[in-house]
């Protein structure tokens, strides 16, 4: 399997990952910028936890959680995801957070 790492306009990585708007989660989940919005207001930022199991169903208001802390903690610019075959494998979150804050760039490592 080769490995390609890449940094890119956030709106091409969209394109290439077939997202439309905000990413989708297990079971259609997603999360739009009011719901971000009231987790930054009010301080509720989810930090990443590895012992979770990633593939388990969480509602809207735990993904606003996740994206929020990444919001608040990771630099501008500094998100990054895998892709494989045209599929987010990891990074679902740090993409959501690069959305909102309207990042320029995210870096991709890319798995063919």
């Amino acid at each position: 399997m080769a490995i390609r790492l890449a940094t890119l306009p956030v709106d091409e990585v969209k394109v290439l990952a077939g997202v439309v708007g905000f990413p989708r989660w297990a079971g259609d989940v997603t999360v739009d910028d009011a719901l971000i919005d009231h987790h930054l207001a009010n301080d509720d930022l989810i930090e990443p936890d590895d012992s979770r199991d990633p593939n388990a169903p969480i509602p809207a208001a735990e993904h606003a959680g996740r994206v929020a802390w990444l919001v608040r903690h990771v630099a501008r610019d500094g998100c990054s995801l895998t892709l494989r075959d045209g599929r987010i494998q990891d990074g679902n979150h740090r993409l959501a957070a690069a959305m909102y804050r309207g990042d320029a760039l995210i870096r991709v490592c890319f798995m063919d």
